[in-house]
Order: structure tokens, then sequence, then C-alpha cells
């Protein structure tokens, strides 16, 4: 475990080190290497990691995700040893939400060839109309980015993807994008409630006075707020708030998903903020 003092004065970094448990009745965290640490106020910002569907656990050594750095470099080591061999990659991208259409245009955009399998009827239906969803169907259509729609993906093996349908492939990869699931394990352990994050009022606060949370793992009032805006405006709230510098409760910002996909520009709508 690694400790960096200096980077403020009344700030204390530990890398490399995981927490395991929450001793509440003792506000202590454990840590798997050193520790405990003693806590008059103890903020959860886990995050998030992958979710995966159920029907797909079973095929787990078989395709890949992307949700953090070292998914990253593997996606890009598989990548560039297929470049090598002169082959251009094909994908399949599962998931034709809004990190499954950025992730199929980012490998578009790299010269690769992509296929996304989508279970809904329409791109980005969480946060784009109708009418731009079409019109995200026609860019990539133009651009030449395959899209199959209400595809329940079933099995993945050796690069064969397996639908309700039929078996497509075999591809040069599978890469899973099918949303996010907030890391609750460690709050549900400490008897914390946990619906699909940690429940928090309007304060971030959980239902032990002593524990917040924010950022993708906090459920505020039955709803979850994953993106970078809301996000922000938590932890300086939050911040505010422990300096008692606030009163009142955190209040979303307005805010609308910024959706990054090359070449293509959302036509005027209201879009949707759901989470």
């Amino acid at each position: 475990m690694k400790r960096f003092d200096a980077l403020a004065p009344a700030l204390r970094v530990f890398a490399n080190s995981e927490a395991f448990r929450i001793d509440r009745e003792h506000q202590r965290l454990l840590l798997a290497e050193g520790g405990p640490l003693d806590y008059e106020v103890l903020i959860l910002a886990t995050g998030s990691e992958a979710r995966i569907p159920p029907s797909l656990w079973l095929s787990r050594p078989h395709f890949l995700t992307l949700n953090n750095l070292g998914d990253l470099l593997t996606l890009r080591r598989r990548r560039e040893k297929m470049l090598a061999a002169g082959r251009k990659p094909h994908w399949a991208v599962i998931g034709g939400g809004l990190i499954g259409c950025e992730l199929a245009s980012d490998l578009h955009k790299a010269g690769d060839e992509v296929t996304i399998f989508h279970r809904e009827a329409r791109l980005i239906e969480l946060q784009l109309t109708e009418v731009q969803s079409q019109a995200l169907d026609a860019h990539f259509a133009a651009v030449g980015v395959r899209r199959r729609y209400n595809e329940d993906v079933r099995r993945i093996h050796s690069g064969v993807v397996l639908t309700g349908h039929d078996e497509i492939g075999p591809f040069d990869g599978v890469i899973v994008s099918t949303g996010f699931a907030p890391r609750v394990a460690l709050a549900k352990e400490a008897g914390l409630a946990a619906a699909r994050g940690i429940v928090v009022n309007g304060y971030l606060r959980t239902a032990d006075p002593s524990i917040y949370a924010v950022g993708d793992v906090a459920e505020v009032d039955g709803r979850l707020y994953p993106f970078v805006s809301p996000i922000r405006s938590q932890a300086l709230w939050l911040a505010e708030h422990l300096e008692r510098r606030t009163t009142g409760a955190w209040t979303p910002p307005p805010f609308k998903p910024v959706i990054k996909i090359h070449g293509f520009k959302v036509p005027e709508a209201a879009a949707s903020q759901a989470a």
C-alpha cells in the first residue's frame, strides 16, 4: 500500500488499497492491506462496473467489456495483434445504448468493421427520441456500421454470437456493452440499503448518518445520475454541506447527456434525461 501525503496538507491517498469491510459500530474502514482507518464521516464513491446480462455469465471468457483502463489496454493489445497479422478486425458490440454506440463509432473511426446487436427496436432509446434514433441508424448505415435490432443474445463462444434467431459470426472479438452496475457490495455487507445503487436521501446520506454516497453508485430518491455534470454537482454540494456552508438538499442540475458519435449531430429535439 502506497501513501501520497504531499498532494495537499490535509489529504492522505492510499494507492493500491482495497476497502473490504465497513465497521459501522466502531466507525472504522477495514482495508485488505494495512488499516483499519477510523472515520467520522465516510463517503462511498465506489462507482460502477460493466453490467453483464445473467444469460451471458457462462460466456464470460469469450467476450470483452470496456469499463476501465485495464479493459482498454486489453482491447488495444488484441486489436494490435490482429493488425500485425494483416487482418482488419470485425467486432461485435453487444448493446446499442449510449456507450455501445460510442464504442462502435470509435472502432469504426479507427478503421475496423463493427456490427451492433441491440435488444431494443432502436438505438440509444433512453436518451433519444424515435426520430433521433432513426437519424442515428441512417448515419451508421451510411458509414457502414451494421445494426441488428430486437436481438436477444443468449450465448457467445469463439467469436460466434448466438441469439434467439440465429448464430452470427465468427467475429474477431465481441464486446459486451449493456450498461453499468453500481458497486454496492461494500455497502450491502455493512447493512446499508441498496436497490440499483446505494440508497441515499436528498442530502446524499444513507440511513447511517455518518455515511454518504456520491456518483454512479448513489441512488437519490430512487434515481441514478451516472453523468459527469450531476456527479460533479454532487461532489461540490457535499463538500459545502460537510463544511456547513449550505443547509438545503442537493438539487440535480439541468443536464443533457453528450452523445459522441463521429460525424453525427443529434437532430434538434428535447432528449430524455433517463438514466
